[in-house]
């Protein structure tokens, strides 16, 4: 890449002399026709933006499909605003005319009052359809426009307490201005995993700012431009560290590091739709603010990279598809199930019909209402899914310890369900399941198990579950850690977490296969990502994969109404 030896400015003062200063998304309206341009953006903005609500209207009535907070995910407030905008536009039509009249023109003042709205819609409009175009070249949407702290409240203590002589109303003043400060705005795509932070700047605004903060135009050799991604440039912090795009991405790397998807760094995707790379002192600055921080993924993106070049999905139904994502997404092939999946799929209340009585107990008695709530159950059609074409396992403990719960106080029938689900671990033997060996095969298991429930399942559901030959030891824990196939915060983990031996197995399997644990557990996936963070020891630390499932089901249990089983014509002997 060639050197350039311009005088310090003079580069600059060409980029912004080739382009428009104005920084504004839109076009503004202020021709020899005054009038007639209003009528025309007017008009162009309305069209726009009805466009951009039908397909806003769309994604959100997909993913009323698949979310039960739609709120969370900004969509709605994002839809609300370009309404706004577009009734805005609509009165600013209306302003511009004033008289039924069609040789009468506005006055100065509608005409005035007309500019305003209708430039202040025209730019809304214009930036929403720049992030809207964006996000259709992302998938599985988690939220529109975010907002992530990006300082905590430790770090800002500190900061206020180098300054001197401040009262306390000062201090408290100095806190907020600091934490608004830090706040960071983005769309969450890939599941949570990666954030997209869009500016509108133009190439000659950044020109200046960088001129401002004292980059040396013209004044790096040919060598120093990178010719390819992994060459690695040494720029004085003095150039470039007060740029303002520079100091929002180190804003935006201080809350990614705040706010970890799955126990890891969100990527991040700087996009920058109306900067190209054809100047080579721009292409520099950009590359560095990508290896600002080696512990977080950035990546910067101009209009003619191939993120911004290779354009959105052409049918706006594709694009929403991927917007939408699959909900199952983030599922490993192989499944580890723990203790209360395995009780929910032996469950009375999963596979029957459950009659109401007075010796349930409270939370009984919710979830016979809720599978009565639901045509055709509930905790079966949400399991299901989720367990088909996966291979289903669990670990010895967790067979041995779902086994002597039922015996306990599984119903008869639960405990046939049981004893079909979840072979019972037999030394060497744990990994046999039933449909082998002489017990039964696939057909009768699930002819058996049809009759023990009035849902049917699919074919594609894997049971029984295969338990697992070996058995998880904490004195194998740090032959895990020096092989690399758990890391080091495991150590801290499991000596603080204080988990039964049953229950710390179930996850410590999944945590060294890197298999998905599934689980009705809401707290324990919270609890582990607390572990995690409060004894992490390196950026890379991660935890076990938890997949929480938001319905739970108990044991019916027995004495507590068998009587009271619907198997509407299905055999339920034990029920």
């Amino acid at each position: 890449m060639m050197g350039y030896s311009r005088p310090l400015g003079e580069t600059a003062t060409a980029i912004t002399g080739s382009l428009s200063i104005d920084e504004t998304d839109a076009p503004q309206a202020h021709g020899p026709d005054p009038h007639q341009d209003l009528l025309a953006l007017a008009n162009k903005t309305v069209l726009e933006s009805q466009v951009l609500i039908a397909e806003i209207e769309l994604l959100l009535r997909e993913l009323s499909t698949r979310s039960k907070k739609l709120a969370s995910t900004g969509v709605p407030m994002f839809l609300r605003s370009l309404q706004t905008s577009h009734a805005l536009a609509r009165q600013g039509l209306d302003d511009l005319s004033p008289s039924p009249s069609p040789s009468s023109l506005p006055d100065e003042a509608s005409l005035r009052k007309a500019r305003r709205k209708i430039d202040t819609s025209a730019v809304d409009v214009s930036r929403a359809a720049t992030h809207w175009a964006i996000l259709k070249r992302c998938s599985s949407l988690v939220a529109i426009h975010q907002a992530f702290q990006g300082s905590a409240k430790t770090t800002r203590g500190e900061e206020i307490s180098r300054m001197p002589s401040m009262s306390a109303r000062q201090r408290e003043l100095m806190h907020r201005t600091l934490k608004q400060q830090a706040k960071v705005e983005v769309h969450v795509v890939a599941s949570g995993s990666e954030w997209v932070h869009v500016r509108t700047l133009q190439a000659d605004r950044l020109a200046r700012q960088m001129s401002d903060a004292g980059w040396n135009w013209g004044q790096h050799d040919a060598d120093e431009f990178p010719e390819k991604e992994e060459d690695v440039v040494v720029l004085d912090e003095d150039e470039w560290s007060d740029v303002p795009l520079a100091k929002q991405v180190k804003r935006l790397i201080a809350a990614a590091k705040l706010h970890r998807h799955e126990y890891r760094i969100p990527r991040l995707r700087i996009v920058l739709p109306n900067i190209g790379d054809e100047h080579p002192d721009i292409h520099l600055f950009l590359g560095h603010l990508s290896r600002m921080d080696p512990a977080v993924h950035v990546t910067v993106e101009v209009q003619t990279g191939e993120f911004l070049s290779r354009g959105p999905p052409a049918a706006v139904e594709d694009a929403i598809r991927n917007l939408v994502g699959c909900p199952l997404e983030g599922l490993t092939e192989t499944l580890n199930l723990d203790h209360s999946i395995l009780v929910a799929l032996a469950s009375d209340m999963t596979h029957l019909r459950v009659v109401l009585e007075r010796e349930h107990s409270a939370a009984t008695r919710a979830q016979i209402e809720e599978e009565a709530r639901h045509e055709g159950g509930l905790m079966a059609k949400v399991l299901y899914p989720i367990l088909q074409g996966r291979k289903l396992v669990c670990t010895p403990e967790a067979a041995e310890h779902f086994h002597h719960v039922l015996r306990l106080v599984g119903t008869a029938s639960e405990c046939e369900r049981g004893e079909l689900l979840v072979p019972l671990p037999l030394g060497s033997q744990a990994q046999i399941s039933p449909c082998k060996e002489g017990r039964l095969s696939r057909e009768a298991f699930r002819a058996r198990f049809r009759e023990l429930s009035v849902h049917e399942m699919p074919s594609a559901v894997d049971l029984p579950v295969t338990v697992m030959a070996e058995c998880w030891r904490p004195d194998s824990l740090q032959g895990d850690v020096d092989k690399g196939a758990l890391p080091g915060v495991a150590l801290d983990v499991v000596r603080h977490c204080g988990f039964s031996a049953a229950k710390l197995s179930v996850f410590m399997y999944g945590w060294r296969s890197g298999n998905v644990t599934l689980s009705c557990n809401r707290e324990v996936k919270a609890q582990f990502r607390t572990l995690v963070e409060m004894y992490r020891r390196g950026e890379d630390d991660y935890g076990p994969l938890i997949w929480g499932v938001d319905v739970a089901r108990n044991l019916l249990g027995r004495g507590a109404g068998e009587a009271g089983l619907v198997a509407d014509g299905h055999i339920a002997d034990g029920g």
